[in-house]
């Protein structure tokens, strides 16, 4: 007699065997393998998000400035700080008005971490240092005209960019000589400028490349000498 327990055709006791089991895992690992890059890359965009929204914060932020200056830009000597290391002194600070803007939340998990930050070499005299809180160089550049009703083309002329720099890097400038001058690409292979007119540019490396080439990314004017008469611009289309 069958028992009513177990019907016809219903083996007892049926388990996977071992390449069943294999096979299964084989395809989650496969499964994993796709899904997590997607997941990476998702987040990074996320971030990025972020990023390029403190960067249109800064952006206002020294639009807000340059009506209560004169007219004036900020000095890539003081935008950052007036005492090294306090983000609250720096002259912009008021405009921004919260230290989070200033720094982007994957070079904040980088800065968190052992990760190695490599910096090109850069020329001039050695920047200021302390423990970097902040993403943003602004470009020195601005140093040789300042009054923005004489900028050229204030929407070509960089003012901040979200560059390479050491953990230790407290000067808070970049230019075509001095400071960094390589855009850090950490957000899915393109990172963020912020123009003088305020607006902010993603770009991959090549596309900054090609911009950092230009005379008028660095300048607002055509003068383009620096310190002691040196020509800042040489080698700059």
């Amino acid at each position: 007699m069958i028992s009513p327990d177990h019907p016809p055709g219903r083996q007892i006791g049926a388990a996977f065997t071992l390449i069943e089991l294999l096979v299964v895992i084989a395809i989650i690992a496969i499964l994993a393998g796709l899904l997590l890059p997607a997941m990476a890359r998702s987040q990074e965009s996320a971030r990025g998000v972020v990023c390029f929204s403190n960067g249109r914060q800064m952006g206002l932020a020294g639009q807000l400035y340059i009506p209560d200056n004169r007219g004036h830009m900020p000095s890539f000597r003081n935008w950052l700080y007036v005492k090294v290391g306090d983000l609250t002194t720096g002259k912009l600070y008021p405009y921004v008005g919260a230290k989070g803007v200033y720094l982007c939340p994957t070079d904040q998990r980088d800065l968190a971490s052992n990760k190695k930050i490599t910096v090109p070499s850069v020329g001039g005299p050695p920047g200021r240092k302390g423990k970097r809180d902040y993403s943003y160089a602004m470009n020195c550049g601005l140093c040789h005209e300042e009054e923005t009703s004489t900028f050229k083309a204030p929407a070509e002329t960089m003012f901040l960019m979200e560059a390479v720099m050491a953990k230790d890097d407290y000067s808070g400038q970049a230019g075509p000589t001095f400071g960094s001058h390589t855009l850090t690409i950490r957000h899915n292979k393109r990172g963020h400028y912020v123009m003088s007119d305020g607006h902010v540019e993603r770009m991959n490396q090549v596309q900054s490349i090609a911009a950092e080439k230009k005379k008028r990314f660095w300048f607002p004017t055509d003068d383009t000498t620096g310190p002691g008469g040196i020509n800042m611009g040489n080698g700059l289309q």
